[in-house]
């Protein structure tokens, strides 16, 4: 827009100065031929005013074509608006679609650790529920195995008792016999006990011999 005005004042001011210099000869009259008549008049609506009249024309187009340029940009800028407010809306609902995805997968991951912690649950309560019935078979086999060894002390037991009444017995029986004998009378007894008893038995024997 600038550079129209310095254009026109450009060619404006020469014609200015020309008519000021001239301007007796410009307003006396002058006869024209407009090809059909002829007519007298001065020069100056010619000189003057037809570069006037062109220079507001132009200046006019100019102020025209700013306007329709600034109702461009103002329409641009109106458009520029309503795709930004398109946008946000476009975004808060995108936000909005966003939030109820992940609230959906929040949800399917909830339900999800839930079955796999029930899951984890049962099989845990499964396993320990083996763990106790292996634990008490174990226990009952080792019961049984100590009932069994019980009753197996019991009867070691019981037969060393009678194997030590029956030494006992022989012991009676052969000191009444060889009561009043000597030492060799005794022989066969303690013979007898050191193979029920073993050696330990003999210094523990009264000696057969009276003092």
């Amino acid at each position: 827009m600038r550079i129209r005005w310095w254009v026109t004042l450009a060619l404006s001011a020469p014609l200015a100065l020309l008519a000021v210099a001239n301007w007796s000869e410009l307003t006396t009259p002058v006869e024209i031929d407009v090809f059909l008549f002829s007519v007298n008049w001065p020069l100056w609506p010619f000189v003057v005013g037809i570069p006037v009249l062109l220079g507001v024309l132009y200046l006019g187009a100019a102020l025209l074509d700013r306007s329709r340029q600034l109702r461009q940009v103002a329409a641009l800028e109106r458009q520029l608006e309503e795709a930004r407010r398109d946008l946000d809306r476009g975004r808060e609902a995108a936000i909005d679609a966003l939030g109820d995805r992940l609230e959906g997968r929040i949800a399917q991951l909830e339900s999800a650790v839930e079955g796999a912690v029930s899951g984890l649950e049962q099989r845990l309560s499964l396993r320990v529920e083996a763990v106790d019935e292996h634990v008490a078979r174990v226990e009952d086999e080792q019961r049984s195995r100590l009932e069994a060894v019980a009753a197996r002390v019991a009867a070691v037991r019981d037969e060393l008792a009678a194997d030590v009444g029956e030494a006992e017995d022989t012991l009676l029986r052969a000191l009444r016999r060889g009561e009043g004998a000597g030492q060799e009378a005794n022989e066969p007894a303690l013979a007898e006990i050191e193979r029920v008893h073993g050696d330990d038995v003999r210094p523990a024997l009264p000696s057969a011999r009276r003092p």
